[in-house]
């Protein structure tokens, strides 16, 4: 009878064990499929526009043209901000993958610095574009340096191309920017960026709706100075020239008080003070008023809002401002986990 050959366990020291793969989270999913999902959206919208189906121009084209260079306002302007949503998050994805992420690779970062630079990047080429044609805008408009012609001649029923695309372009950027806070890093002041987001959608929506986007204008221009300023301030941090980028967080620094308190304040005590010297103060949605003491009341509350959030921020960079002062730089104020210069935006 042959004999029962027993298999022998390995002792517990040489089993194999199996190796466990870490579960991708959601975040990290979602900015794997980003650029593909994004990328077929938006040129699959616009070819189809391109091939003659109609249904996709309101995506593409501004709606409501009333006159040359004259547009009105309508719901038909939801397809255009939805198609700015994701396009903002293809050129988002793309910039910072085939430009900004190889250009870190080859100055020599790592990873996680690439991936900052790369960030800092993209948001560098949206404000420095968008300020600069908001500038534009305002220079060309009755409102250059003149608070009461925010309110003269309200309601203002309608707008150049001009105007109508960066308002809206303006509006798709924030929300995609709610997605944006969401799937980066998690930042120390996570809870009053969600918040400020919040605020600023809420006043752009406002705004436009209400026929009031030459003081939008206004209030984004103010805005988005300061974050030219930090953003380069950030990607010369990361390309390592340390002298320049304390000069440019010299400029972002001075700038702040200055566009986002002093300039900023004027627009509120205009908000407070001028309508009732040029407005009838009624609400008349037939004829496009929107503009009532309530509503005055809201937009002021949302108006403070925002500058108690920017003023957490200004206290903060005050802070970075008095190390610096007492012999350190820029660089050296900030933390060692990658997360030193998100406190200051």
């Amino acid at each position: 009878m042959p004999t029962k050959v027993t298999k022998q366990k390995e002792p517990p020291s040489i089993q194999k064990k199996p190796v466990r793969q870490r579960t991708k989270s959601l975040k990290e999913r979602a900015l794997e499929l980003e650029l593909g999902i994004t990328s077929v959206l938006t040129l699959s919208i616009l070819l189809a526009y391109y091939l003659g189906f109609h249904t996709f121009k309101k995506y593409i084209v501004l709606s409501y043209k009333i006159a040359d260079n004259q547009y009105g306002k309508g719901s038909d302007d939801i397809y255009y901000v939805a198609y700015w949503v994701v396009t903002f998050t293809f050129l988002r994805a793309s910039t910072m993958r085939f430009v900004y992420l190889p250009i870190g690779k080859w100055w020599g970062m790592d990873r996680s610095k690439r991936q900052r630079f790369a960030e800092q990047g993209w948001m560098f080429s949206y404000y420095i574009v968008f300020w600069s044609v908001g500038m534009y805008i305002m220079y060309h408009s009755p409102h250059w340096l003149n608070t009461s012609f925010y309110w003269i001649d309200y309601p203002h029923l309608t707008m150049t191309k001009q105007m109508k695309m960066y308002y809206l372009m303006q509006l798709a950027f924030w929300i995609q920017q709610v997605y944006t806070i969401h799937v980066e890093k998690k930042r120390k002041d996570h809870f009053a960026m969600v918040t400020h987001h919040f605020i600023t959608i809420t006043l752009i929506v406002s705004s436009y709706a209400s026929n009031f986007t030459r003081i939008g204008n206004a209030v984004l221009c103010c805005m988005d100075l300061c974050d030219i300023c930090l953003s380069l301030a950030k990607i010369l941090k990361y390309l390592g020239f340390t002298t320049v980028c304390d000069l440019a967080f010299a400029l972002f620094a001075i700038s702040w008080p200055i566009t986002r308190h002093i300039l900023f304040g004027i627009i509120i005590w205009a908000t407070a003070v001028e309508p009732s010297q040029y407005l009838d103060m009624k609400w008349e949605p037939e004829k496009g008023k929107y503009f009532t003491p309530f509503t005055q009341k809201l937009y002021i509350s949302a108006f403070l809002a925002l500058n108690v959030i920017m003023f957490y921020w200004f206290i903060l960079i005050v802070n970075v401002i008095v190390r610096v002062l007492q012999g350190k730089n820029a660089e050296d104020t900030r933390s060692e986990d990658e997360e030193e210069d998100e406190a200051i935006e």
